[in-house]
């Protein structure tokens, strides 16, 4: 220290504060620091918040009767018809056909259920095994439609998604906001075709015997066994750098 500065016993203080400090500081960067978590690692993910339950449920088809309609329209009837046969490839015990009841199309919509019922029929459906209802309608001045349903399995996330209980920005954990992926998990699964899928794989078929003889007899004589995918490689498209001709 120079001879000519001379510290006052606050500043002497100060001094020794700030030494304390800086070595307090760098012993600090060498101490261990503890794992963050982050939202990738989360245990409380979006498959916990949001699974899919392959529960029972109905499959419906909503058909639309004007006031005035006197029959079916081709076009409905291909798609009621169609409806009938996927719910025979499901294996559904029946089908059930629910007319509006105090509606301003009441008298037209149970008149078209001839109609549905038929098409039905035509897609595989049993006439023993369609049952018509009645629902009633909102009022008398809708124009309900006539709902067509048949049990089956479904796929589906629990509860409605587009729910926000807590705030997005105040997780300072970086945790997973809680609405983060409920629509995926929803629309797979709608997606999947069969949900038993989702609750053990589907047995594998059958080999073919036919190509694994043909791969077995290209593999002994030396020839590749993989299909040749494309079109065939010409001068101008092979690469470069072997030998040429």
């Amino acid at each position: 220290m120079s001879p000519y500065v001379r510290l006052l016993p606050s500043s002497r203080a100060a001094m020794a504060l700030l030494g304390s400090l800086a070595v307090g500081a760098l012993l600090a960067g060498c101490a261990p620091r503890e794992p963050q978590i982050t939202g990738t690692i989360d245990t409380d993910g979006f498959h916990t918040r949001h699974p899919i339950v392959v529960e029972e449920g109905n499959e419906t088809l909503d058909v639309p009767v004007g006031a005035q309609a006197a029959r079916l329209p081709p076009k409905l009837a291909a798609t009621v018809e169609g409806f009938g046969r996927e719910a025979r490839r499901r294996g559904a015990s029946g089908v059930v056909v629910m007319a509006p009841s105090g509606s301003a199309n009441e008298t037209a919509a149970h008149r078209l259920t001839r109609d549905i019922t038929a098409a039905l029929i035509r897609g595989g459906v049993p006439a023993h095994a369609i049952e018509r209802r009645s629902y009633p309608a909102e009022g008398p001045e809708d124009v309900a439609p006539i709902r067509i349903a048949y049990p089956r399995l479904v796929a589906r996330v629990p509860h409605e998604c587009g729910e926000w209980p807590n705030s997005a920005i105040s997780d300072f954990n970086n945790h997973d906001y809680w609405n983060f992926g409920c629509a995926t998990q929803a629309n797979i699964g709608a997606m999947v075709d069969n949900p038993v899928d989702l609750v053990a794989p589907a047995e594998l078929g059958p080999t073919d015997a036919t190509r694994r003889a043909v791969v077995l007899q290209a593999y002994r004589k030396g020839e590749k066994t993989k299909s040749q995918f494309g079109l065939p490689a010409t001068s101008a498209s092979q690469v470069s750098g072997g030998n040429s001709e």
